[in-house]
């Protein structure tokens, strides 16, 4: 008698994954293989997830159908939370999530004189409660990141001035100011590391950013390549070896996505997927980098995966792509290698998944039954 096949399906995937032990990477050589798992949030028209850390709790905001006004989410493994907001305050987003379970974002309240910020703190356990981040709330604060040390970064201002901050319980906001380019520019902070390396930007208002780093509580701005000051570039993320991915200028007109290392600049291997733009938006520390090529004449987006030295448009290795009319961005990968992404749904709304890596496993080998 021949043993019945046994494919999982994708209510046993979590399950499946939990026990099997999945290597974060497919073997070298080998396409990786993924199956997306959509975060759904009831009453919600479209969904922007931002960030996933290593329990795979995905957090970012939605658009509710009926207002439209956003609301932070925080999705652990297929339960939705939304997270606590002021009472003065009408919006919220979340823009990244640590490992111990610790989110940073904004809440918002609009008014005839415009946007009113607040930047807040919330625990993935109690998600209904918030810290306000702050002293003093004429300095508004953007969060970007937040390393496993509770260390925050991100985009402050004032007085109509954009300046790179880091902020901790202990400290509150320590201010880097911007670079010594004169008072117009600015500065802001993208990534943060657990050794407290920091990445960003700077600009003159309405000109092209320029990558750049620095170091948690010391005052000074580095730039990550020499040529990053001469043409547009971008740091978004940095990982625990001291890798940054982002965005660069090199041969063609246009950025595309890039890696910087030891003061060198170099563009992410394949990462382009025959488009003309693109950028890296997040890598983990087995070197994984993800992130997003574009044609901005003709509107086409793809969500890249880098591994093992060749890059690959995540919707030709995921079983379940059809899902979406097609996949815009990849946004943030975590240790295990599951990515959180962005994808065009219905009526040009925007979804959100978590594609997660299933190769490496025979018993994965004939996809997933529906």
């Amino acid at each position: 008698m021949t043993p019945a096949i046994f494919r999982p399906t994708a209510a046993r995937l979590a399950c499946l994954l939990a026990f099997a032990g999945l290597p974060a990477a497919a073997l070298a050589g080998t396409p990786p293989q993924y199956h997306l798992v959509p975060i759904e949030i009831p009453g919600a028209v479209s969904v922007y997830v931002a960030s996933v850390n290593d329990a795979r709790q995905a957090v970012g905001y939605y658009l509710e159908a009926e207002t439209y006004e956003s609301r932070a989410f925080l999705w652990d493994n297929g339960t939705v939370h939304v997270l606590g907001l002021p009472d003065n305050r009408d919006e919220g987003s979340a823009a990244a999530i640590n490992n111990l379970g610790q989110i940073v974002g904004t809440s918002a309240r609009y008014t005839d004189e415009g946007a009113d910020t607040t930047a807040l703190l919330w625990e993935a356990f109690e998600p209904e409660a918030y810290t306000i981040m702050g002293e003093n709330q004429a300095f508004k604060l953007n969060p970007a990141a937040i390393n496993d040390l509770g260390v925050v970064a991100g985009l402050a201002s004032a007085d109509g001035h954009f300046s790179a901050f880091t902020w901790t319980y202990e400290n509150d906001v320590v201010d880097y100011g911007w670079p010594d380019f004169g008072p117009a520019t600015q500065a802001y902070w993208a990534g943060i590391n657990n050794a407290g390396d920091l990445v960003g930007g700077w600009n003159f208002p309405g000109s092209p950013a320029h990558a750049i780093g620095g170091k948690a509580d010391v005052h000074a701005f580095t730039p990550l390549a020499p040529d990053a000051e001469n043409v547009p570039s971008m740091a978004n993320a940095i990982n625990n070896q001291g890798v940054v991915a982002g965005s660069m200028t090199f041969a063609g007109p246009a950025a595309e996505p890039a890696t910087f290392v030891g003061g060198v600049a170099s563009p992410v291997p394949g990462a382009l997927l025959g488009l003309t733009s693109g950028s890296a938006n997040g890598l983990n520390d087995a070197g994984v980098i993800v992130g997003r090529a574009i044609d901005q004449a003709t509107l086409t987006f793809k969500a890249f995966v880098h591994i093992d030295g060749a890059s690959y448009d995540l919707a030709t290795l995921a079983d379940n792509a059809t899902l979406y009319d097609h996949l815009l961005n990849a946004v943030d990968v975590n240790a295990e290698g599951a990515i959180a992404g962005l994808a065009r749904g219905p009526a040009f709304s925007v979804q959100s998944f978590i594609a997660v890596p299933v190769g490496g496993d025979a018993i994965f080998a004939d996809g997933f039954d529906p």
